[in-house]
């Protein structure tokens, strides 16, 4: 598949504001919530984050415009679910990175402590 310039541009932008939707510690939390139960009302995010009701309804707008999340009224409450399995896989790989950079961060650490008694 030839992509030109431009459109490797444009995806670029796509997923910075992906990246950007998620750049939020009480976004990645609403989706980590999300990723462990079907769905989850307004009400039980609130009570679960800690989050003024105005605060959350910020939060889950950028993730619902990003297309991240999805809400439905089935019986009068408002409730919200990730729009797709591929949301919990990136919530996963990014958990195992950040798992990685923090084993790296601690190598590296302990290198540069073991480098430093030797030449002292």
């Amino acid at each position: 598949m030839n992509s030109s310039p431009r459109s490797s541009e444009r995806l670029a932008d796509f997923q910075a504001d992906l990246f950007k939707a998620m750049a939020h510690p009480a976004r990645v939390m609403i989706l980590r919530m999300l990723n462990s139960a079907e769905s989850m009302t307004v009400g039980e995010l609130r009570t679960e984050t800690g989050l003024e009701a105005s605060n959350l309804s910020q939060h889950l707008g950028v993730l619902r415009r990003s297309h991240l999340i999805a809400s439905s009224r089935p019986v009068g409450q408002v409730s919200y679910q990730l729009t797709c399995g591929e949301v919990s896989g990136l919530l996963d790989h990014a958990q195992l990175l950040l798992q990685t950079l923090m084993d790296n961060n601690q190598q590296d650490l302990q290198q540069s402590a073991t480098a430093g008694r030797h030449t002292t």
